[in-house]
């Protein structure tokens, strides 16, 4: 079976700066950037400590949060009740 290796997304520093200026997810930036998620997030980190101790602030980020819904909290009561009702048995 061979293995297909991911390559590695090459993006300037300055692309990667006006990603983060015009973004306010995590998520957006790497969208913006085509790197992961996880590198975006370990890139910013590095970058803003960078900028920092030259006295230079950039925007906070913030995880993209996933949207919950009442349907799919009412589909996990109703397994719930359901659960309940073969052990009640």
């Amino acid at each position: 079976m061979e293995k297909h290796k991911n390559k590695r997304v090459r993006c300037s520093d300055e692309k990667f700066l006006e990603a983060l200026f015009s973004s306010t997810t995590y998520a957006e930036v790497a969208e913006k950037t085509g790197q992961k998620v996880a590198s975006t997030i370990a890139r910013y980190s590095r970058v803003k400590k960078i900028l920092s101790e030259r006295g230079v602030d950039v925007p906070e980020m913030q995880r993209k949060k996933p949207e919950k819904t009442v349907d799919n909290i009412e589909s996990m009561v109703a397994v719930v009740h359901r659960l309940k009702s073969f052990s009640a048995d």
